[in-house]
């Protein structure tokens, strides 16, 4: 019988490894989707819908999380009409405008989804 080779890491560390890779493709899903017009709405639409029903059901801070909730909203929909406000003759201006739109979708993603919204997302010890 061969012997077992040692993990080369463990359990903890391969489930905060998951929960960091998750994050990422979460952001990097949200700022792609984010980034095309229409999805914009309709996907911003959806997560203000999504997000309420936990905001309601399970935070203690709910009027701090809606105001988040709505900060992030606004500051996406401020993002939509950034390639429009840089337009300009050439196609350079709108390009501009979209690089802001991702580079604010993005902090949106990380600083207000995945960081103060993010305990909405995981569920407490005793329910798993």
């Amino acid at each position: 019988m061969q012997a077992q080779k040692p993990k080369i890491a463990s359990v903890e560390t391969q489930m905060q490894r998951g929960k960091s890779i998750g994050r990422t493709l979460f952001i990097f899903i949200f700022v792609l989707v984010m980034s095309i017009p229409i999805l914009n709405l309709l996907f911003g639409f959806g997560i203000v819908i999504y997000l309420t029903m936990p905001i309601l059901a399970t935070s203690a801070q709910r009027a701090v999380d809606f105001g988040w909730l709505l900060l992030g909203a606004a500051l996406c929909m401020f993002g939509f009409f950034l390639p429009a406000i840089f337009e300009s003759p050439t196609a350079s201006g709108m390009f501009h405008g979209w690089l802001l739109e991702v580079f604010l979708n993005a902090a949106v993603g990380w600083f207000i989804l995945a960081g103060r919204l993010g305990h909405l997302f995981v569920k407490p010890a005793s329910e798993a």
